[in-house]
């Protein structure tokens, strides 16, 4: 990702940007309390969006009812919200002192909100194993105005504490079977950050007929196209 640390070097990417490309994420590095330092960009990202046919999707990290005032100002074309739902793997994974219930706040901070708004979940995020992802679920079905869910999964990652992780596959579709059980499939996309090995999750999500696939693998595409299945292709970030 390009660093960005300060809103005159945001504006000038955009404005050196605003006919090469069609957005652009607007994400961190975090504080301590697990929030991504976006106040400064406030002005700028309102420019951006009243001035340039960019959209902007934001990493909010946590979000407190102090912060919704200045994300609403800002008018973003998104928010991708990465949900935990365990207290364990916040404490230990994240590594900051908050509780899922913080993340859950957000949840409804946002969908009170004028904000469009899409919830990440990131399955095996604890060591690789299923944990309070049961949890984020149950949340989400009581919420009314999230546009998407976006379903992720750890890559072990090397040179990262994570390496060595093994994903717990079974867990992993498991999770993912009775997710599509749950929620309206044409809310639900398969996101980018997922190890590229498991190709049956592509599978289960075209079966349940959900909205979108990024990054499909030629199976993938083969087994749409010998199903009959009608698809389109578009260049653009999971939210969209």
């Amino acid at each position: 990702m390009i660093p960005v640390t300060a809103p005159e070097a945001l504006l000038k990417f955009a404005k050196k940007n605003e006919k090469k490309i069609n957005g652009f994420l607007l994400s961190g590095g975090s504080t301590p309390d697990g929030k991504v330092p976006l106040k400064k960009f406030a002005e700028a990202v309102k420019w951006i969006r009243k001035n340039t046919n960019l959209k902007v999707n934001i990493h909010t990290g946590i979000i407190d009812d102090e912060d919704i005032q200045y994300l609403e100002y800002m008018e973003p074309s998104h928010i991708s919200f990465d949900v935990i739902g365990a207290t364990e793997t916040i404490r230990e994974i994240i590594g900051i002192k908050r509780r899922k219930e913080n993340y859950f706040h957000s949840l409804d901070i946002l969908d009170s909100s004028s904000l469009n708004y899409s919830p990440h979940i990131i399955a095996g995020l604890h060591y690789g194993e299923i944990l309070g992802e049961y949890s984020i679920i149950e949340k989400i079905l009581n919420l009314k105005n999230f546009s998407n869910v976006i379903l992720l999964v750890l890559i072990p990652t090397r040179g990262t504490p994570m390496e060595n992780v093994e994903i717990d596959i079974p867990q992993i579709e498991k999770f993912f079977d009775y997710t599509l059980s749950k929620l309206p499939a044409q809310k639900v996309v398969l996101g980018c950050m997922r190890p590229r090995a498991l190709i049956n999750l592509e599978i289960m999500c075209v079966d349940a007929r959900c909205k979108g696939i990024v990054l499909p693998s030629l199976k993938t595409i083969k087994y749409i196209e010998k199903k009959q299945i009608k698809y389109e292709r578009r260049e653009s970030c999971c939210v969209f």
